[in-house]
This record gives structure tokens, sequence and C-alpha cells, in this order.
């Protein structure tokens, strides 16, 4: 047994030599280090840049070093990051880290006086590049229960709803109103009362607007989906 163990010692010392070479090469070496690097952040370029360049990715740097969630943690704080992604051509030794935006529906100014805003999932973030053209939240209240009520309203809300809203405004009892415009319907206004039971409430005004009877109508009230108005 003791002879078998010996005669495969050979065999083991070279895979671990060659795994100790290959780690070498591939995070120690020359051999696949970055030479050319490209940063795509939709036009915020000069702001990303200097978070991570050099602290985390540099000419020079092997291939193999650079860490996807050191860069992640590098720009943790510019909350108008949708997604980072890291393109690595190791024969060709360049690094392309592509940044895309979140983007806005709608916007409001926070009790700092801060303009900021929510995509379409419900993330609240500040922008480099303010975009035009979309409504202003009216706040009843400023506080964390309204600014949820709302990220729960547009995660939760499909985009066709809420893609042309004209107006989103949420009262001191987080009664959530939308003025919108739909295939049929140049301004429409919905009172969906608070966030609970968005799913059947979308279910009931698509119901709404397929009756002939209501062609004309401007108002909607969802507060109570099994007992809808319209005007």
């Amino acid at each position: 047994m003791r002879k078998r163990r010996f005669r495969n010692a050979p065999g083991i010392f070279l895979v671990v030599l060659l795994i100790g070479l290959l780690g070498y090469l591939l995070g120690w070496s020359k051999f696949l280090e970055i030479k050319t690097i490209e940063i795509s952040a939709a036009g915020n370029e000069s702001i990303v840049t200097p978070l991570i360049v050099p602290k985390d990715l540099r000419v020079g740097l092997p291939m193999a070093r650079l860490s996807m969630p050191r860069i992640t943690h590098d720009l943790a704080s510019q909350t108008w990051i949708n997604k980072i992604s890291i393109q690595k051509r190791w024969l060709a030794h360049d690094v392309k880290v592509v940044i895309t935006e979140r983007r806005a529906v709608a916007r409001y100014v926070d009790s700092n006086g801060v303009i900021e805003y929510f995509d379409p999932e419900g993330n609240n973030f500040t922008s480099p590049n303010p975009p035009v053209g979309i409504p202003t939240i009216d706040f009843g209240s400023q506080s964390s229960t309204s600014r949820s009520a709302v990220a729960t309203f547009l995660a939760q809300t499909p985009n066709d709803i809420t893609a042309k809203m004209s107006s989103l405004a949420v009262d001191q009892q987080n009664q959530i109103t939308l003025t919108t415009e739909l295939p049929g319907y140049k301004e429409l206004t919905i009172a969906w009362g608070d966030v609970d039971q968005l799913s059947l409430k979308v279910k009931v005004l698509r119901q709404l607007l397929t009756l002939p009877e209501n062609k004309k109508i401007v108002n909607v009230d969802l507060t109570n989906p099994l007992t809808p108005v319209v005007k």
C-alpha cells in the first residue's frame, strides 16, 4: 500500500506543479496582463473612470486578478447605475467595462431639496444626466412610507399603464392617483387607493376599458376593486 502511494507521488507532484504554474501565469506574470482598457458609461465616463482606475483596474494588471465584486463595490455610491458588465478578451489583452444607467420614469424633490428619480422597477436614484419631460411626483407628505408606496406601485404596475403617465400623486394616507394616456384614452385619471391588491386592480381596470359604455370615461376609482367607479 505504501509502495503504491510512493509510485503515484511523481504524478501528484506534476499536477501540483502544473496548477501552480498556471496560477502564476494567469495571476502574477505578464503573460495575460491588461494592455487596453475601454469604459463605456452612457456618457458618464468622467464620473466612473476615477472610481475604478487605477484602484481596481489598470494597465499591467493580470486579467485573472480583475475582480467584478471589487469594481461593483467601487461604484456602489452611484445609484444611477443599473448594470455593470466586464468583457475580457484574453488573447487581445483588453478589457471593456460597460455600464448602463437606470431609466427614469418620474422625479421628486427629497426633504433635502435634492432631485431624485424612480425607475420602472421602483428604485430611487440620483442622476448625473437629469432627464427631461418626465412627471414630478406630488407627495402629500415626504416620508419613507410614501416613497415605499410609490416604489411598490411602479414595480407592480405593468409598464404599459405607467409609460405615458403625466402625473403621479400620493396623499398623506398613501393613496395613489395616476393620470396617464392609454390606447383610446388621451387622459385617464385613475385613483388606485393604497398599494394592496394591485394585481386585482389592474385586472379590473383592463376589464373596464374593454366595455363599450366606458369609451368616453376620464376617471376610474379602483380604491375598492370589487366596486369600481367610472366617470
